[in-house]
C-alpha cells in the first residue's frame, strides 16, 4: 500500500526529459522555452514555485525562483537555481548567461493568460512567440520506467479506494458521506488530494462518486458522468443524494501519488443490480478487456474508438455509450500522468498512434436517463507486448449486506 512521502525527481530522469524537449524544440527552429505553468515546471524541474524555467535550444536550463528559493533548492536536483526579487531582473540574468536574444520563444499559449503573454512578450522581447505545448506533449505522452513505477503506486491507492468504497456501501448513507470516506483512508495513505487537469476551466473535486439517476445528470466537465454536486457553484459530483438498494452506485475517484494520475471505475451495488443494468455492466467489462487486447504499438486512437463504437452497437447499447442524446463524451479513454486530461485521447478523429510507455484510461459507459450510469474504466499501460492493466480492483459490485 502506497504511503510516505515520494521523494525527489532524480536528475538524470529531469535530464533526460530536458534533452527530449530539446530535440522537439530543435526540430521545430524553437531557440528557447520559457516554462511557467505548474505540471511543466515540476515535469521539467522536480519542483513547483513562483517562478519560470528558461530551457534554450542547447544547454543547461536556468530556474528563476521568486518566492522561495531554499524549498525549491531542497526539492529539486537542478543545478542553475537562481533567487529573483522580481521577473524585471530576469532579462538582464539572461543576457548574462548569453542569451541576450531569443529569435522564437516558445511558451505554454494552450494555458497561458493574455496578461501573462503581454508582460512575458514586453520583458523579453523575443522576436516571435510560439507555441511550446505540442513539442512538450509529445515528450510527457511517454512515460519513463521511473514515471511508471509511481504510477503503479497510484494505481494500488485506487485499488484500495476501491475497496473502501465497498466496505462502507450502505443503504441511506450519501454519496457525499461516502465519498468523504474513502477520500479520508486515501489521504492518510499518501493520496495528494490535488488532481489537475490541463483543459481550459476543466476541474474536478478527486473524480465522481454517484448513484442512481444522479450520475446520468450530466454537467460541463468533459465525462460520461455528471452528478449532482453540492451547489450550482460546484454543480457536478457527489451530492447529497442517498443510496439506495439494487441501484448503480458508479465508483470514480481517482488515484494520485507522487504527482501522479491513474483513473479507475467500478459500478457497485447495495445487494444486486437487476438484469438489465448486470447485463449492461458485462457488456462494459466485455468491451474493456476487447479494447485492451487491440491497444499494441502502432494503433491509431481514432481506429480504437471506432471499434468502441461498434462493440456498444453489437451489444444494442449505440444510444447509451457515453451518455445519450446530443449529451454525449467525444471519447471512451484518455492519457494520464500528471495530469487527468492527458494525450493521447481515444477519440473518433484521433490520428495517434500508441507507442510504447503510453499510459491511458480505458472507459466504456453507459448512461440511462432515470436510471444511472453503468460502466467500467481501468488504466493501461502501453507495452511493445500490448497493454498492461495497471488498476487491479475486481469487477464485484459488492457484498449483500
Amino acid at each position: 500500500m502506497p504511503g510516505g512521502v515520494a521523494g525527489r525527481t532524480p536528475r538524470g530522469e529531469l535530464c533526460a526529459r530536458i534533452g527530449k524537449l530539446q530535440a522537439n524544440m530543435a526540430a521545430g527552429d524553437v531557440d528557447g522555452a520559457l516554462i511557467l505553468g505548474n505540471t511543466n515546471l515540476f515535469y521539467f524541474s522536480g519542483a513547483v514555485a513562483q517562478a519560470c524555467l528558461f530551457i534554450p535550444r542547447e544547454g543547461s536550463p536556468l530556474f528563476f525562483v521568486k518566492k522561495n528559493p531554499e524549498r525549491v533548492r531542497s526539492d529539486s536536483e537542478l543545478n542553475a537555481i537562481t533567487a529573483v526579487a522580481s521577473y524585471g531582473e530576469i532579462p538582464r540574468l539572461l543576457d548574462g548567461c548569453g542569451f541576450r536574444k531569443v529569435r522564437r520563444l516558445g511558451m505554454e499559449l494552450d494555458i497561458l493568460p493574455v496578461n501573462q503573454y503581454e508582460r512575458w512578450r514586453q520583458l523579453l522581447n523575443p522576436g516571435e512567440i510560439v507555441d511550446v505545448w505540442p513539442a512538450i506533449r509529445q515528450v510527457r505522452m511517454i512515460k519513463s520506467p521511473y514515471e511508471v513505477a509511481i504510477i503503479r503506486r497510484a494505481a494500488r491507492l485506487a485499488d484500495f479506494m476501491v475497496a473502501t468504497a465497498r466496505a462502507h456501501l450502505r443503504e441511506g448513507i450519501t454519496e457525499v458521506e461516502l465519498a468523504g470516506i474513502i477520500e479520508g483512508e486515501a489521504r492518510k495513505r499518501g493520496h495528494q488530494g490535488l488532481v489537475r487537469m490541463r483543459g481550459f476551466n476543466q476541474e474536478v473535486y478527486w473524480g465522481h462518486l454517484l448513484s442512481g439517476p444522479a450520475a446520468a445528470s450530466l454537467t460541463f466537465v468533459d465525462s460520461p458522468t455528471g452528478g449532482s454536486g453540492l451547489s450550482p457553484a460546484s454543480p457536478q459530483g457527489s451530492g447529497f443524494r442517498k443510496l439506495k438498494r439494487h441501484e448503480p452506485v458508479i465508483m470514480d475517484l481517482v488515484g494520485a501519488w507522487g504527482g501522479y494520475i491513474v483513473d479507475q471505475t467500478r459500478t457497485l451495488a447495495i445487494g444486486v443490480l437487476p438484469e438489465g443494468p448486470a447485463r449492461t455492466y458485462r457488456a462494459a467489462i466485455e468491451m474493456e478487456a476487447l479494447l485492451a487486447a487491440a491497444m499494441r504499438p502502432g494503433v491509431l486512437t481514432g481506429d480504437l474508438f471506432r471499434q468502441a463504437q461498434q462493440l456498444a452497437a453489437d451489444y444494442g447499447l449505440a444510444d447509451h455509450f457515453l451518455g445519450y442524446g446530443g449529451n454525449r463524451a467525444a471519447f471512451c479513454g484518455h492519457g494520464l500522468g500528471l495530469e487527468l486530461d492527458e494525450f493521447p485521447v481515444i477519440a473518433k478523429e484521433g490520428a495517434v498512434p500508441l507507442a510504447t510507455g503510453m499510459v491511458l484510461a480505458l472507459e466504456p459507459k453507459f448512461s440511462f436517463p432515470g436510471l444511472g450510469v453503468i460502466g467500467v474504466e481501468d488504466t493501461y499501460l502501453v507495452t511493445a507486448a500490448g497493454a498492461e492493466r495497471l488498476t487491479g480492483a475486481d469487477y464485484s459490485v459488492g457484498a449483500d449486506p
